[in-house]
């Protein structure tokens, strides 16, 4: 057992001194102190064999080291640490491997980085989180807008990720002028044609991605496409861990440190950023593989442009006006400006009804809680009067 808080050497001399004194057996004297006998026996040899000197702790370095690391395969770790500064000792050993070098122990690797003073300390996280991962490419992509680079020249640029979550795979990432509609969906109609369609899509709740009030143009433009779309909760970033992660990763790896003099050469080190990250990094949960074992493009391929919704014949359909509802037995139902323009199925279920657009259900509600036809038209007369 350890001993208890206080000068370890005069704890231990005052055993010596109770042990030899004789008004104590041996094992109550251990139990005075509340060591073990074993250890009694211990400090009462080496008091023994070295008087007092005998009760300091001694170095717990080995007296012989049988072997030591070769110089040159320290030079090359070391090579490998300033070429990738972000990594860790592991996979720069899974590097020096992959280079036909056989590397040190990933401890012993860690050390021999340590005294360079090229181990930058982190602050470990109190709680793992609980994961998921898909179980075939494609089957979720995680996509995600970072905080905007304002580089030497007049426009800023955002990074805009796209992550295949089995995977972990690059999709893409794109240097965007804005987090708009537009430039968004250019950039992921782009990636769409050159990967094919994920079954579904995982975002946060930016506006861009998730209307206000039913889905946002965004969304409907992926329904069209039959994807899924999904969104974590609401000022929970871990639920798109991955890409909240690989965020981390490019800021690191890459902004942290870099000097951009344009947008083309801010995407020119994207795709730098992108090829390593897909093809030469290790990563841990993939079992130090690299992304690209693991990922296939998809099999389903994107038409040449947006197909329109098809309904099967014999169902109600209700056009959506400009402000996102639909008039329904002179109730106005607000399903989402992103469908203005497009149409949408009414079911009847119940004392309420379901709003289908295509196969996807975007609604569900009772007609009590709708303004009628009339308030609806009346609110928007009073709000257009200017006094």
């Amino acid at each position: 057992m350890p001993w208890r808080e206080a000068s370890r050497v005069e704890l231990r001399r005052l055993f010596i001194s109770v042990a030899r004194d004789g008004k104590l057996r041996f094992a109550a004297a251990c139990r005075e102190f509340g060591i073990s006998r074993k250890t009694g026996y211990k400090w009462m040899h080496r008091y023994c064999l070295g008087g007092e000197e005998g009760l300091k702790d001694r170095s717990r370095r080995p007296r012989k080291i049988r072997q030591g690391v070769d110089p040159q395969i320290v030079k090359e770790l070391l090579k490998e640490k300033k070429a990738y500064p972000d990594w860790g000792a592991r996979k720069l050993c899974v590097r020096l491997v992959r280079r036909g070098i056989m590397p040190p122990p990933e401890r012993t690797a860690n050390r021999i980085l340590k005294r360079a003073g090229m181990v930058e300390e982190r602050v470990k996280a109190q709680r793992d989180p609980m994961g998921f991962e898909r179980p075939r490419p494609n089957d979720l992509w995680q996509i995600d807008h970072k905080s905007a680079i304002h580089g030497a020249w007049a426009r800023r640029a955002v990074p805009f990720l796209v992550s295949d979550d089995h995977s972990r795979y690059l999709v893409g990432l794109r240097s965007l002028p804005d987090k708009g509609l537009e430039s968004t969906w250019t950039a992921l109609w782009e990636i769409f044609g050159e990967y094919g369609l994920p079954v579904a899509i995982l975002s946060d709740n930016d506006q861009v991605f998730h209307g206000r009030v039913g889905p946002s143009r965004f969304e409907a433009r992926l329904m069209r496409l039959g994807i899924e779309v999904l969104h974590g909760r609401p000022y929970h970033p871990q639920t798109q861990g991955k890409v909240e992660r690989l965020g981390g990763t490019l800021q690191r790896e890459l902004l942290r440190n870099g000097t951009f003099r344009s947008a083309e050469e801010l995407q020119a080190a994207f795709d730098r950023f992108r090829r390593i990250y897909n093809f030469e990094r290790p990563h841990e949960s993939l079992g130090m593989e690299v992304p690209a074992v693991r990922y296939r493009p998809s099999p389903r391929v994107r038409p040449d442009r947006l197909p329109e919704v098809e309904y099967p014949s014999g169902v109600c359909l209700r056009s959506v006006q400009k402000d996102g509802w639909i008039s329904w037995k002179g109730s106005c139902i607000e399903v989402g400006v992103g469908f203005h323009g497009q149409r949408v199925e009414v079911r009847e279920v119940g004392q309420g009804i379901e709003v289908y657009y295509g196969r996807f259900r975007i609604l569900g509600t009772t007609l009590e809680h709708h303004k009628t036809r009339e308030q609806k038209l009346s609110g928007a007369r009073l709000e257009g009067v200017r006094w």
